[in-house]
C-alpha cells in the first residue's frame, strides 16, 4: 500500500506482518476491509488511513506490509467485460445496442453486417478452438480496415455488425469491399495449417433514418442476398 494513490478506495487482501496484522485486527482492519489513505504527511513518517467510519494513524513503513487491490481497477475490469467481447475484442451486442440507437439520429451512416462464410465447416473439421481462432483473426482484420470513428460489434456467433459513421452509401460500399478483400487475402494459421476464410457482407445506409430493428432487417436481407450470390461478396439493401 506504500505506493497507493491518496484518496483512492482499496480492499485489503493480505497483511504480511504478523504483529501488524494483530494490531489492525484489534481495530477492525483485516482481509476484505475497505481502506483509503486520506492524509499523507509529505515531511513526516505518518499517514492517516480510513476504514469504515474510523481513522488510524500509521507509520509509512507499515504500509509495505499491507497488500491491497484497488477497487477502481476491479470496477474497470468488470466494465470492460460488459463492453468488450473477450474473444474478438469487438463491442458486445448488449453494450452496443443503446449506443447504436443514439447514433441512428445522426445520418449519414451505413450499417454493415458481415458473416463468415461456411463457418460451421471450420468447427466441424478442425474443432471449436479453430473456429475461435478464425473469429479472432477475422475480427482483427476488420478492425484494421475501419476508421477510429466506426463501431464494430460481435452481433451474434460469427456475425459482426459495423456502423460506419458520417458515411454515404457509396463510401460505405467501398469500405465493405475493402474489408471483403482484406479477409479473402488473409490466411488464418491453425496448428501449422493455412485456413482460407471469406466473409459475405450486407450494407444499408441512411438517410432515410429508420428504426434500429428495421435497419437491421433490411441489412440482414442484403447479407442473405450476398450469400445467395455465391458468398465472398457485398450486397446493398433494396430501398
Amino acid at each position: 500500500m506504500s505506493n497507493f494513490p491518496l484518496g483512492e478506495l482499496a480492499e485489503v487482501i493480505c497483511i504480511s506482518s504478523f504483529d501488524l496484522s494483530l494490531r489492525l485486527k484489534s481495530i477492525g482492519v483485516q482481509e476484505g476491509t475497505l481502506v483509503e489513505i486520506i492524509h499523507q504527511d509529505p515531511f513526516g513518517d505518518r499517514v492517516v488511513v480510513r476504514f469504515n467510519e474510523s481513522r488510524v494513524a500509521l507509520d509509512k513503513a507499515f504500509l509495505k506490509y499491507i497488500l491491497v487491490r484497488p477497487l477502481k481497477t476491479s470496477y474497470e475490469m468488470l466494465r470492460d467485460f460488459a463492453r468488450v467481447d473477450q474473444l474478438t475484442g469487438l463491442l458486445t451486442r448488449q453494450f452496443a445496442e443503446n449506443l447504436l440507437r443514439k447514433e441512428l439520429a445522426n445520418p449519414p451512416y451505413c450499417l454493415v453486417l458481415a458473416d463468415v462464410d461456411d463457418f460451421k465447416r471450420f468447427n466441424d473439421t478442425f474443432g471449436h478452438q479453430a473456429g475461435d481462432r478464425v473469429l479472432k483473426d477475422i475480427s482483427q482484420v476488420i478492425k484494421t480496415n475501419l476508421r477510429k470513428t466506426d463501431l464494430a460489434v460481435r452481433w451474434g456467433g460469427e456475425e459482426i455488425a459495423l456502423l460506419l459513421k458520417n458515411t454515404t452509401l457509396e463510401l460505405g460500399k467501398l469500405i465493405a469491399e475493402r474489408i471483403r478483400r482484406a479477409v479473402a487475402n488473409h490466411v488464418v494459421w491453425w496448428q501449422g495449417q493455412p485456413l482460407k476464410v471469406t466473409v459475405s457482407l450486407g450494407i444499408c445506409g441512411a438517410p432515410p433514418v429508420r428504426p434500429l430493428e428495421l435497419l437491421f432487417e433490411m441489412t440482414d436481407k442484403a447479407l442473405y442476398q450476398a450469400k445467395r450470390s455465391g458468398k465472398n461478396s457485398v450486397s446493398v439493401c433494396e430501398e
